[in-house]
């Protein structure tokens, strides 16, 4: 059994078929639990994520409801088992996506700084970073939050993770002379991240390494006007050390890269994402059956 949280939240069980909760009260149950694999989830705490700070009188039964559901969409006899207070879902290691998407990125950040200070290679950057991003389906609980809600603190940080990888991957490919398809990617994220120095930085370089000099010096007059007019700053030291290769013209020697990946990115190690979940879950509370 397979979980889903990078993207829509779904379930894809041994055949390979995937569910996606249909109703949004289950999306939200599914989530509520898998925020805590392993753990128990209390009762009063699955009826915040359901209904808010002021649940209505049915909510318990309601959720009995639900559970019930979804132990049905689970099809596997024990995997959301009631215990004191609350329910605990059984997550096994490699199940749950946003998990192996952690676990993958910390392998592309080790991978990175090895490169860059010369004792690892550019290939395996890449490999490590497309391996993690490959597990990317779209916004981490997409669908779950209105626009007026707040997601909680692990969507913000992975999808942090997800701008570190692409740093690292755009990084590996030029140094691996790989520029060909890089401008369309890196204008769109330039774009849209317009005070992240990184994404500007491979832009300038790889248009200047395509012969697309007055462009490149166009994207370093662009991101120094938007940082002195938002931050009154100039650009940092690897932005500078690129424009200065672009104005040196030619092939020239590349652009030193920042040393290890906290210089070129603002986001807390994969490693940190969530807590790890324990070894085993709780054991079961028999004076609960294993119905709702």
């Amino acid at each position: 059994m397979r979980f889903n949280l990078l993207g829509v939240p779904a379930v894809r069980d041994a055949s390979g078929r995937l569910d996606h909760p249909g109703s949004p009260k289950l999306r939200a149950l599914l989530v509520a639990l898998l925020l805590r694999p392993n753990r128990v989830v209390p009762v009063r705490e699955l009826q915040a994520a359901l209904w808010g700070a002021e649940p209505p009188a049915s909510a318990r039964a309601s959720l009995h409801n639900h559970v019930a559901r979804l132990r049905r969409l689970l099809g596997e006899q024990g995997r959301l088992r009631t215990v004191a207070q609350g329910y605990v879902l059984r997550v096994d290691p490699g199940e749950l996506d946003t998990e192996v998407f952690q676990e993958r990125a910390g392998a592309a950040r080790a991978a990175y700084t090895r490169a860059v200070r010369g004792t690892g290679d550019w290939a395996s950057v890449a490999e490590a970073a497309s391996a993690a991003l490959a597990l990317w389906r779209g916004s981490p609980l997409e669908g779950v939050h209105g626009p007026g809600e707040q997601p909680p603190p692990l969507v913000h940080r992975l999808r942090e993770v997800r701008l570190e990888l692409l740093q690292w991957r755009y990084d590996a490919e030029l140094e691996l002379g790989g520029h060909d398809g890089l401008v369309p990617e890196l204008s769109v994220l330039a774009d849209e991240f317009p005070l992240r120095e990184a994404f500007h930085r491979q832009l300038m370089l790889v248009l200047h390494r395509t012969g697309r000099q007055a462009e490149a010096l166009d994207a370093y007059r662009t991101l120094r006007r938007t940082l002195v007019e938002q931050l009154g700053v100039d650009p940092g030291p690897a932005v500078r050390q690129a424009h200065a290769e672009v104005l040196r013209g030619g092939s020239g020697a590349p652009a030193a890269l920042p040393e290890g990946p906290r210089a070129v990115c603002s986001g807390p190690p994969p490693a940190v994402l969530a807590d790890p979940p324990p070894r085993r879950p709780p054991p079961p509370d028999h004076r609960f059956a294993d119905g709702a």
